[in-house]
């Protein structure tokens, strides 16, 4: 029984100083101590000896592993090392960003959001081209909107299109792209049926855009005028139909009340 006992004891602290030894090399002297302690517990009072040994031991293990944080910092210094990118990839970043902010002075946005939308979390560089997209994002938003005033809807859509999904404006641009492509709808029907002359068709067709950035475009409000015009214009053919038994007036017959006195 003694033997068991002091076999157990023995792996016991064994362990706790294996795990000390590779927490903090200072604490070696303590555990030589400790091992020559329970070394003594093979006499007959090995049960009193390994539970004093046992409370000699674990205490300095533990307030050596726990007094010596310098593993700890160790290691997330390395992770922060790892996580840090090199000068070579932060200069590639760097000249990136330069570039996008010319492609933004011509007013290219578009490509400007497209050439730093690859910089990583983990760049110091990120913050700033994340800035920039939301800034160019909300010019491109901006522009889409004037495009659609003017009813140049393909061009306005293209430029929502370029809003990344990242965006806080993206939601937005996804709601405007389906409105002003369904009112593209009506605009489109509204010039085929000028087209061919189907006035009421074409009036039909701008009264769907009421209310819409459109509306009041010039090319709408021509289309309008032109067909409540035709439609509205009396027809020739039916003109002289209904003026041909009207009796022809001469000239002489067009007396003054003047000259009719005399």
């Amino acid at each position: 029984m003694n033997r068991q006992i002091l076999s157990s004891g023995t792996i016991v602290c064994s362990a706790i100083l294996i795990y000390g030894w590779t927490q903090s090399p200072a604490s070696e002297a303590s555990d030589y101590a400790c091992k020559k302690q329970v070394a003594k517990a093979g006499s007959s009072n090995a049960s009193q000896q390994l539970s004093g040994a046992e409370k000699h031991c674990l205490p300095k293990a533990v307030i050596a592993t726990s007094s010596n944080p310098e593993p700890l910092f160790n290691l997330q210094w390395s992770q922060g090392d790892r996580d840090k990118l090199p000068n070579t990839m932060e200069n590639l970043y760097s000249n990136l960003l330069e570039k996008a902010q010319a492609l933004a002075s011509r007013e290219q946005f578009g490509q400007a959001i497209t050439t730093i939308a690859g910089i990583p979390k983990n760049s110091r560089h990120y913050e700033i081209a994340q800035q920039l997209q939301e800034d160019w994002s909300k010019e491109l938003l901006r522009q889409a909107t004037l495009q659609c005033q003017q009813a140049q809807v393909k061009v306005a859509i293209s430029m929502l299109q370029l809003i990344p999904e990242n965006s806080q404006f993206h939601d937005r641009a996804l709601e405007l792209k389906q409105r002003w492509s369904q009112e593209a709808k009506w605009l489109n029907r509204a010039i085929a049926a000028e087209k061919v002359g189907e006035w009421q068709e074409a009036i039909d067709a701008i009264k769907s855009l009421e209310g819409s950035l459109m509306y009041n475009s010039l090319l709408v409000q021509e289309l309008l005028q032109q067909a409540v015009t035709k439609l509205y214009e009396p027809d020739q053919t039916l003109l002289q139909i209904a003026t041909a038994d009207l009796p022809t007036i001469q000239p002489s017959d067009m007396t003054s009340p003047a000259t009719a006195s005399k």
